[in-house]
């Protein structure tokens, strides 16, 4: 190989060498918005860790680093946020729930966007949990895993600690005392130490000044605007968990292994006040049959099975109505039972409580009511009445000659007319020899005393026979229903006194009480006998046991007499399970948060239940804050110490007899949010434009960066860092104190620059922005007395500029060497060329 080209390929190779910093120092950083798929991993498990997952996420090259975190516990709709780490330990209070990671891209960072996705339903322990830790969107279908694609991560992963390496961009904030410095003064524009009638350069007055930094550098800026990107489809899950992979084994509890429930529930057209099934067939006449009934005889009831396994009902057989035998019914099955009532009933009212039964112990009852009315007689013979047996005005033309006296007064004006032109001429002759002697003695008692008693007793036991016994009766109580009792309750509730009243119309004999089963206890009648029409009633009383266990005891008290049937009164009473008594209130941890967070439960993490302590072990107790009583202020941006009051609900069931106290107290600190320092307030002291300098005066300034003073920073603060300083000449500062001491050698109008670097802390060190800001001060130095000064020749540099630093603190020592060795080799070759030739 000739030297030219060995020559020319070890130049190109340094060259290279020199051009790495470009090269290596300029990988391109992820940009743009969130998208893809957000994962978690970990195991939905409580005590173990979740982070996030990018691998699905994009841009490419996404870290924790660019994007902030949101963990929020997500009960129902309620989203409560439980911490903003990279990493979320699961703690007791997100078992039964899902936990939602909500990531937002840095927009300083080049980020914009937010992603959202949910856990799984948080178990107990890790054996517990199922395969994959996140859910699946609505509607979607995990592809079946590859051997190039793992079903999931299941173990958490260890979250590296931050580290705690300083930026190379950082510089110390150092606090030194400016009396603990050695002076040193700059001349500035003077040439070496010479006599004072050297020729010294001075500017023209009114000459402009230029920045020392580039101030081409566009500021970032954070853009308002959060596009969302149509992850919110990833938070919309069935019910009942996620979707099944393809080898993915089940995680729900199936239900063969659910706990059985009997419970069921009987449904009418009509309901009774305390929400009992009714039907109501109305009334019908004694002897009715399915034919002949004035009504529908049959009507039905539907009877669901409301638990989640199978009922067997028992056969049952009313008294007064029949019904339908149900059998099986499975969970969630319906039928509908048919009820008519018995033909052969007896007249009386009937409000029977039927009861369905099951081997598994479930009882569903409802009520049917019944009126059955005596026969009606058909009154169609008319031989007995009355107003068919006078004969008086028949007979009388017959009679006229004997009972004219008697009679006169009222048949004279309607037989004279009449009968006196046909009876006159035959009659008399003919019969009055015969007549006087027979019809006088018939006529007198018959007509006479016959006429009016007859009257006066028909009448009477015609009426008296129509009256149709009709014994009946009724109570002063439909049903009965006690108050509930406690478990283990040693007195019963009070006796309930019913009167019975007779309202028919016959004396009722032989009356007797009786119940349907031993829950409860009847008295005797207080008499055996009610006449009727008395002003008077026959009373007892029906109490419940004593020791009944927990239930609803539902029963039938029934009433006969000798002249009636039944009728039955529905009498029930509960007894309620002991409730557990409060014997002492927990204590909620107290909680720590950042400034400006709103002011309500939610904002300060407020617990919405507290532990609470009864005989029959723990429970949770809701609790409701007084926040607004609270003195915490949403405005500040000041670190806050208060507490916050609030009461707790006792559950159902849970009794406080000893009146303890259900105030609880949590207390909340509130750290002071991040102070965005305003560069407004940079300032330079100790030189002013109407100063009073002279080419003797040494000058003494002090660079004033805003937020330079904050103690104690956290993650947000923002302050500006005095960085270099420019008269003529740019000087630069290694660190605090930011002051200089300079002194100009010739006289004219002069401006001091100042640039300040922006900062951001990140939590651990603070970190350059990229964003720079200026101050200056104009000010003129005259020349000292006694001192002769030369106009400098060229007026134009007054303000002399050093190269313009970048903010860039890469070391390119190294390379600079390496760009050293090659010129000197290049050189070293080209003379050993010439010394050749």
């Amino acid at each position: 190989m000739r030297p030219r080209k060995i020559i020319a390929m070890i130049m190109t190779f340094l060259m290279m060498l020199s051009l790495l910093p470009s090269l290596v120092f300029a990988a391109a950083a992820p940009e743009g918005e969130l998208g893809g798929q957000l994962k978690i991993k970990g195991t939905a498990a409580v005590g173990s860790e979740l982070s996030a997952d990018y691998e699905k996420v994009t841009p490419e090259g996404l870290t924790d680093d660019y994007v902030t975190f949101s963990w929020s516990r997500k009960v129902g709709d309620q989203l409560t946020e439980v911490g903003t780490e990279k990493t979320y330990k699961l703690v007791d209070e997100d078992l039964g729930n899902k936990i939602e990671l909500k990531i937002t891209g840095k927009a300083e960072m080049g980020i914009t966007g937010e992603l959202k996705v949910n856990t799984v339903e948080i178990v107990a322990t890790p054996e517990e949990a199922p395969e994959e830790t996140t859910e699946l969107p609505e509607g979607e279908q995990e592809a079946a895993p590859t051997e190039e694609t793992p079903v999931q991560e299941i173990a958490a992963e260890d979250t590296p600690a931050e580290g705690s390496q300083t930026d190379e961009n950082t510089q110390p904030a150092q606090d030194v005392a400016e009396d603990t410095q050695t002076e040193e003064v700059t001349d500035i524009g003077a040439d070496e130490p010479t006599d004072s009638s050297a020729d010294v350069m001075q500017p023209a007055d009114g000459q402009d000044t230029e920045n020392s930094a580039d101030n081409s550098q566009s500021e970032i800026t954070t853009d308002d605007s959060v596009i969302n990107i149509g992850t919110e489809g990833y938070l919309e899950v069935p019910e009942n968990g996620q979707a099944e992979a393809a080898n993915q084994g089940a995680s729900a509890e199936s239900p063969a292994q659910q706990e059985p429930v009997y419970t069921a529930k009987i449904v009418a057209e009509n309901t009774a006040e305390d929400g009992t099934a009714v039907l109501d067939f109305g009334t019908v006449n004694a002897g009715f049959t399915q034919e002949n009934a004035n009504s529908s005889m049959t009507k039905n009831v539907t009877v669901k099975n409301t638990g989640n396994s199978t009922l067997n009902f028992k056969e049952i057989s009313p008294e007064h109505f029949m019904v339908k035998d149900l059998g099986s019914l499975a969970a969630g099955e319906s039928v509908d039972a048919w009820v008519m009532p018995r033909e052969g009933t007896a007249v009386g009212e009937y409000s029977d409580t039927i009861t369905y039964e099951t081997e598994e112990g479930v009882k569903v009852s409802f009520i049917a009511k019944l009126t059955v009315a005596e026969q009606k007689q058909d009154d169609t013979n008319t031989d007995q009445q009355p107003a068919e047996k006078p004969a008086t005005p028949e007979t009388t033309p017959e009679v006229t000659p004997e009972v004219t006296p008697e009679v006169t007064p009222e048949v004279t004006p309607e037989v004279t007319p009449e009968v006196t032109p046909e009876v006159t001429p035959e009659v008399t002759p003919e019969v009055t020899p015969e007549v006087t002697p027979e019809v006088t003695p018939e006529v007198t008692p018959e007509v006479t005393p016959e006429v009016t008693p007859e009257v006066t007793p028909e009448v009477t036991p015609e009426v008296t026979p129509e009256i149709t016994p009709a014994p009946s009766f009724t109570t002063d109580i439909s049903e009965v229903k006690f108050d509930s009792k406690e478990a283990g309750y040693k007195e019963a509730p009070a006796a309930v006194t019913i009167n019975v009243s007779n309202t028919g119309n016959v004396k009722l004999t032989g009356i007797a009480v009786s119940v349907s089963g031993n829950e409860f206890t009847v008295s005797a009648p207080s008499a055996s006998e009610l006449e009727a029409n008395a002003n008077q009633s026959v009373s007892f009383t029906v109490a419940p046991a004593v020791g009944l266990a927990a239930g609803t005891y539902t029963q039938t008290v029934s009433i006969k007499t000798d002249q009636t049937d039944y009728l039955n009164i529905p009498v029930s009473f509960t007894v309620t399970e002991a409730a557990a008594k409060l014997t002492a209130v927990g204590k909620v941890s107290d909680i720590s948060l950042a400034n400006g967070v709103e002011k309500s439960a939610a904002g300060l993490q407020l617990p919405s239940t507290v532990k609470i302590t009864t005989n029959k072990g723990d429970m949770n107790a809701s609790v409701k804050w007084d926040v607004k009583g609270s003195a915490y202020n949403q405005n500040s941006t000041e670190a806050q110490k208060f507490s916050v009051k609030g009461t707790a609900a006792l559950p159902d069931g849970v009794t406080n007899p000893d009146n303890l106290s259900l105030v609880v107290s949590v207390n909340v600190t509130v750290s002071r949010g991040p102070i965005v320092s305003d560069a407004g307030n940079n300032s330079i002291t100790g030189i002013s434009s109407d100063g009073n300098y002279t080419t003797e005066t040494k000058i003494t300034f002090t660079a004033v960066g805003a937020g330079m003073d904050i103690e104690n920073p956290i993650k947000g603060d923002v302050r500006y860092q005095p960085l270099n300083w420019e008269v003529l000449e740019a000087r630069s500062w290694d660190g605090a104190p930011y002051s200089a001491t300079f002194r100009m050698g010739k006289n004219g109008n002069y401006t001091l620059t100042v640039t300040y670097n922006q900062q951001q802390f990140d939590g651990s060190n603070w970190v350059n922005t990229g964003t720079q800001d200026t101050k200056q001060v104009n000010f003129t130095v005259n020349a000292a007395p006694n001192q002769t000064l030369t106009p400098a020749a060229d007026k134009t540099d007054a303000n002399q500029k050093n190269a313009v630093k970048t903010g860039d603190n890469t070391p390119i020592l190294p390379f600079v060497i390496i760009l050293i060795v090659a010129i000197v080799l290049i050189a070293g070759i080209l003379v050993y060329r010439n010394k050749k030739k």
